[in-house]
């Protein structure tokens, strides 16, 4: 079973002028991942704009404690022993994200729009096509906010965060707020210098703006309802974090994973899904230890069978001492 914090402790309430959060003590991590595993944080706050992050910010550093940032939650792999200092989840219901979203610009060719990093990435998707704004609707289905959808430069179907995001907004660990380009990600293949940047990181997206060319909103509409549509038949629902692995160079992961015979492979309460063989599922209340374990033992198959070492696209937080 998970180490879970079994006794509810006062929250801590920070106020600065009109901007208030409030921070859990010996928080579930588990219930912010979407795996479902993962041991206890020391703090844990939700924190959905700008300023809320940067008190959070703020206050970590009075107390010399780091800051482990999450997003939707998906792509991560939380440690059994939970995570030291404050977790920051920067993330809010849709509804809020949706009134967040802002037009920076627009002509009757092109679209310029601001989309804060808490929004569902599968909901920016369905929305970007509802309004005719081509180049989004790959996004439907995947798990996660747009927030971590930019700091992994996620992708699908030929499509990648990169292709239309303009500048990010981000809170820095003073507090400020800054603004980059997109080339100072330097993104390429599920690749930024902030997914690679060592934790605890110093920078955590708010917001990003996205230029998008218009088209015919029934096309993308349609273009939307087939990807969400082939997510639903190829890949598990549950707890899951999306792909475990990158894809190597000309081939794909799942693809050599089957091809090993490892689709229902089990460690413990983790096992390789039988819909798609590049997703691991907690069927049966998964430690973070089982998850890892199988990856090992699938990698080491493929790796056997194919001489190719696959890469983990998920990542690691928390205390793995």
């Amino acid at each position: 079973m998970n180490t879970r914090a079994t006794t509810r402790k006062p929250a801590i309430d920070v106020v600065d002028g009109d901007v208030s959060i409030s921070i859990q003590v010996d928080a579930r991590s588990d219930l912010y991942s979407t795996f479902r595993v993962g041991g206890p944080a020391d703090y844990l706050v939700r924190a959905g704009t700008a300023a809320e992050i940067a008190l959070a910010y703020r206050w970590a550093a009075e107390h010399n404690m780091p800051v482990t940032i999450f997003g939707g939650g998906s792509n991560l792999l939380v440690s059994d022993k939970g995570i030291r200092g404050l977790v920051v989840c920067v993330r809010r219901p849709g509804k809020d994200a949706e009134g967040g979203l802002e037009i920076l610009a627009e002509d009757d060719e092109s679209v310029t729009v601001r989309v804060p990093a808490l929004a569902p990435s599968s909901w920016f998707g369905r929305t970007a096509a509802e309004r005719g704004w081509g180049g989004m609707a790959w996004l439907v289905g995947l798990p996660g906010n747009v927030g971590g959808a930019i700091v992994n430069n996620a992708g699908a179907h030929g499509g990648e965060m990169k292709d239309h995001l303009v500048s990010l907004r981000m809170v820095d660990s003073d507090g400020n707020l800054v603004e980059r380009e997109r080339d100072w990600l330097e993104p390429a293949y599920r690749y930024t210098r902030l997914k690679h940047a060592p934790r605890p990181r110093e920078m955590v997206v708010v917001d990003g703006t996205f230029r998008f060319l218009r088209g015919d909103a029934a096309a993308l509409k349609a273009e939307a309802d087939e990807y969400g549509a082939y997510r639903d038949r190829s890949q598990p629902t549950g707890a899951c974090a999306g792909s475990i692995f990158k894809n190597p160079e000309g081939d794909y992961s799942g693809a050599l994973v089957e091809r090993c015979g490892l689709k229902g492979t089990r460690v413990g309460g983790a096992m390789v899904s039988e819909k798609h063989a590049n997703f691991i599922v907690n069927d049966a209340n998964a430690t973070a230890a089982d998850i890892v374990g199988l990856m090992s033992v699938v990698r080491e198959a493929v790796q056997r069978e194919t001489g190719i070492l696959l890469e983990p696209e998920i990542e690691r937080i928390g205390d793995w001492s």
